[in-house]
């Protein structure tokens, strides 16, 4: 494997390369600062890729799921981060639960329980929600029972 390339591809690309379908990738989306690296490249699409920008052209590629697999430490604590933010409301009861039992089997890991239920929010009452105010109304005495009756309108 070689070292690793920033592309600068849309979310359209994206979607083209995760079912196997080859990209047009232009000049300037190679070694983009924005880009989505891609470290784990065949020794060949890599050399594609960077004569093509040698050449300033641009180049169609098409990656290999194998390619496609992992792009470090990184992109793993942030898959594990949407994971646990997508099933908190799982987790969160099932970490408190065992946290509480470890408590009572530990008497010296009590305080630092405390600190932890502090810091995540668990075991605090929740916040109630804001009361809605209605909107005001126009008094139906102004109206006199007539309704709305537009400007200019000398009907009575």
């Amino acid at each position: 494997m070689s070292s690793a390339i920033q592309l600068h591809i849309s979310p359209a690309q994206i979607a083209k390369v995760k079912r196997g379908q080859p990209i047009q990738i232009p000049h300037h989306a190679i070694g983009h600062a924005q880009g989505h690296t891609f470290r784990h490249l065949h020794p060949e699409t890599h050399k594609k890729i960077t004569k093509a920008y040698r050449a300033r052209k641009g180049v169609r590629v098409q990656f290999t799921p194998a390619e496609l697999e992992g792009t470090g430490f990184m992109d793993f604590i942030k898959k594990a981060g949407e994971f646990i933010v997508k099933n908190k409301n799982v987790l969160k009861p099932l970490a408190t639960a065992v946290l509480d039992t470890g408590a009572q089997f530990i008497p010296g890991a009590a305080p630092y329980r405390e600190g932890i239920r502090k810091f995540t929010g668990v075991g605090i009452k929740p916040r109630k929600a804001p009361v809605r105010r209605k909107r005001a109304t126009v008094p139906k005495s102004s109206m006199n029972g007539r309704g709305v009756i537009p400007a200019g309108y000398a009907g009575f």
